[in-house]
């Protein structure tokens, strides 16, 4: 008998995937820079500005994910279950931490 991958395994696959690609896609404009210094300009400004704004971007994303989940009447037992986290980790999420 094989192991056949879950279905919600497979599309988290998928989706990681499809976000690689994308940094993949933001990476690789790095590489088309000839120019040394525009070059450097450029990571900089991915480092320095892009990324940190996505992080922040992502946190509201978490966070308002937790809250709809505690809005439905979840507990921040359930929602650590459903999110392969401890709760203390979950409440911080909540909390925007």
């Amino acid at each position: 008998m094989s192991e056949t991958t879950p279905p919600a395994e497979q599309d988290r696959a998928a989706l990681r995937m499809r976000m690689a690609e994308h940094l993949d896609a933001a990476l690789a404009c790095l590489d088309d820079i000839p120019d040394p210094v525009e070059r450097e300009f450029a990571a900089r400004l991915l480092a320095d500005d892009l990324l940190p704004n996505a992080v922040k971007r992502v946190k509201v994303v978490r966070t308002g994910a937790a809250v709809e989940l505690r809005g439905r009447g979840l507990k921040l037992r359930e929602i650590a279950e459903l999110y392969s986290l401890t709760t203390g980790r979950v409440d911080q999420i909540a909390k925007g931490k």
